[in-house]
């Protein structure tokens, strides 16, 4: 059993209502897996699942089929970032 550090940033924060989340679970699994299971147990969790969440596996970019590994500390999610 891990326990994973789960950090939400901009307009997802506020979607979710929520900055920080602990999870308890099983690792590994993918973001994706990661997405889908949060969805289910956050207030506004289907914030997750719109397209353009970007993610990060211990401050490092990730796609939806990366894997969540034993050990990992921390996964980020953010909405797509824009310049100008």
């Amino acid at each position: 059993m891990n326990e994973l550090n789960v950090v939400f940033f901009a307009s997802l924060k506020e979607a979710l209502g929520i900055e920080r989340y602990v999870l308890e679970g099983d690792l590994p699994m993918t973001i994706k897996e990661l997405k889908a299971q949060l969805a289910n147990l956050l207030r506004n969790g289907d914030a997750l699942l719109d397209k353009g969440i970007q993610s990060s596996i211990d401050f490092e970019f990730a796609r939806d089929g990366d894997m969540v590994k034993q050990g990992t500390k921390e996964v980020a999610f953010f909405p797509p970032v824009t310049g100008g």
